[in-house]
């Protein structure tokens, strides 16, 4: 029997029939390298992709943190969801149907409660703007903003009518509770006047509501515009179990594919932006809800894009979003341009109004996220007192020590020089101070020792185990293969397992052995690093041969002092009969080790 009640043949069918590069590629953009693919990382933060999945192995690898895994595995770290859970949905994906009923988790409960709960509600919202009478204001709304029928379609916009409980009555009566709406942030509790006893209402009233979708094509939110003059304009559901605002972006999941092919993602602060530049086919497209970009918004587009382009409003809202992006993006390893739209104009009225051509030529000529802020607080200090001039200049060169590359940060002072009339000798000798004084009120960052490898002192077992997971191994080698002549624990594992998977003909089943470890907490992480790097030695079988013969005299040597250990021990404690039983121990390894006889005996002087 499997994990969570799922037997092993439903897991390894489900495992067959899954394409590891394709499920993966829904959450990274992946590109060809050799045999495998590669991408960022959505583990880690890096710049230069070490993220590895192998088709023909159906596994990935990432040679950055290490991460590594079966499909089964990759689905339950980007998701966060159980393995029942992963099996269950790749499942239901492939075909396979699972019978057994998985241990219950009040979590997972609770998640796709929460998601059920979600989905109805925005049945509810659609059904109202198509045929109730809250529909009408909402309809005509929406033809002002120029949002056409199939996109209300493809967005599943809806409105929720101007009642306190028109949701909790349609929902309590499909059988959900008013604990299941409370938990998913549609209601609101509120104390009835007199007897002090807790009722609900609903949260969203009176408002065009846009559900806000996950990159698993799950509801797990809200987002609402207020008709006429309500407020707040804007509202969204609160942060709830499914739901994270500082992790999500609304249209994510339509625009990923267009992300992913582009290399490029637009991101607007508004639903309505949003929707409009997808209506107008700018479909690599998403947009906050309602705050600032965080680091986990980045990590979660690093994996499609390498280019952004920030698309704020002109106003001062819009700068200083804008210029609070510096910080995230800075040194990222994403190319990041800020478009700036005509004073008046949002990306919605603007695409409607100029065209998708117009917009392509502000994309191209807009400037760096870098040179954006610079021209930002180079016109204050151009306008400002001397004062205000001088904490200007150190606000530009602040925003130039963000910067890795010196040869960037040298012409951005001459830049700026030139602009301002200011020496630029003045400028890089304010630099370096202005860098200390910045250390110095940060405090200086810890220095992080790089850990020693893991096979410094052994190489010759990691070309043993990446030999054995490349089925080099032939019969006979497998045959001297012994765990306990491996001194890395992880690799001692691994043979372990793998002469647990030696079929009739002498050799290691690779697949079945890669099935078996890829979870394992010992050597799983290392069973998909060896699977995926690429070797190459002029002579396998001699290498082979010189890895095991290593690794013989290695245990002979051990053998060896820890007879010679023994020998010095018992001529201090005068056990001499001992110690001729050992010195004879002594003289027989000493003959094996040189494969000829050795005449005398080991004398050792008595302490």
């Amino acid at each position: 029997m499997g994990r969570g009640l799922i037997s092993d043949d439903i897991i390894n069918q489900i495992r067959d029939r899954a394409d590891i590069a394709d499920i993966v590629g829904h959450h990274v953009s992946l590109t060809k390298a050799g045999q495998n693919l590669k991408g960022l990382c959505p583990f880690h933060q890096e710049k230069s992709p070490s993220f590895t999945v192998s088709p023909s192995k159906q596994i990935f690898h990432c040679f950055g943190c290490g991460a590594g895994g079966n499909v089964f595995t990759f689905l339950t770290r980007i998701t966060g969801s159980s393995f029942p859970e992963v099996v269950r949905e790749l499942g239901r994906k492939v075909g396979v149907e699972i019978q057994e009923q998985a241990e219950f988790n009040p979590q997972t409960a609770q998640f796709a409660r929460i998601e059920q709960v979600n989905q109805a509600a925005s049945a509810w919202f659609y059904k109202n703007l198509q045929d109730s009478k809250a529909g009408d204001e909402a309809r005509r709304y929406l033809v002002e903003r120029g949002i056409e029928t199939a996109t209300v379609a493809q967005f599943k916009i809806g409105v929720a009518p101007a009642e306190w409980e028109g949701l909790i009555k349609s929902l309590t009566r499909q059988g959900f509770t008013a604990g299941d709406l409370a938990a998913a942030g549609l209601t609101i509790a509120r104390e009835q006047a007199g007897n002090g006893a807790t009722g609900f209402y609903d949260r969203f009233r009176s408002r065009v509501m846009f559900p806000i979708v996950d990159l698993r094509k799950r509801v797990v939110g809200f987002g609402g515009r207020a008709l006429g003059d309500g407020t707040p304009k804007y509202l969204n559901s609160p942060d709830t179990p499914l739901f994270k605002k500082g992790l999500t972006l609304f249209a994510f999941d339509r625009a990923r594919e267009a992300i992913a092919r582009t290399k490029t993602v637009i991101v607007v602060e508004g639903y309505f932006d949003a929707i409009a530049l997808h209506q107008a086919g700018i479909a690599h497209t998403v947009a906050t809800l309602g705050t600032a970009l965080t680091a986990e918004h980045i990590q979660a587009l690093r994996r499609f894009a390498s280019n952004v382009v920030l698309l704020f409003d002109p106003d001062a809202a819009g700068v200083r979003a804008a210029l609070r992006g510096l910080d995230l993006f800075v040194n990222s390893g994403l190319g990041v341009k800020v478009v700036t739209l005509p004073a008046g104009d949002d990306p919605d009225t603007y695409v409607r109004k100029a065209g998708v051509e117009a917009f392509a030529r502000l994309e191209a000529a807009a400037p760096s996220l870098l040179d954006y802020a610079l021209e930002h607080s180079v016109k204050a200090a151009e306008s400002g007192s001397l004062e205000g001039r001088i904490r200007s200049v150190d606000e530009i060169l602040r925003i130039l020590q963000k910067s890795e590359h010196p040869i960037e940060r040298e012409e951005r002072i001459r830049l700026v020089a030139e602009r301002l009339g200011i020496s630029q000798q003045r400028l890089i000798e304010r630099y370096p101070a202005l860098v200390a004084e910045q250390r110095k009120v940060a405090g200086a960052p810890a220095v992080n020792p790089k850990a020693a490898p893991l096979f410094k002192n052994a190489p010759e077992e990691r070309d043993l185990g990446l030999m054995l997971l490349h089925g080099k191994l032939n019969p006979a080698d497998i045959r001297r293969l012994k765990p306990e002549l491996f001194s890395v624990p992880a690799c001692r594992k691994l043979v372990e397992l793998a002469l647990g998977h030696v079929g009739s003909d002498g050799r290691i089943g690779v697949r079945s052995l890669l099935d078996a470890v890829l979870d394992d907490p010992d050597c799983g992480a290392l069973a998909t690093e060896l699977s995926l790097r690429e070797e190459h030695f002029d002579d396998v079988p001699a290498h082979i041969k010189d890895c095991l013969d290593q690794l013989d005299r290695k245990r002979a040597d051990g053998a060896m002092r820890d007879l010679i250990a023994r020998l010095k021990m018992a001529e201090r404690e005068g056990r001499w009969e001992d110690a001729q039983s050992i010195n004879l121990q002594v003289n027989e390894l000493r003959m094996r080790k040189a494969g000829t006889p050795v005449a005398g005996t080991v004398s050792l002087v008595k302490e």
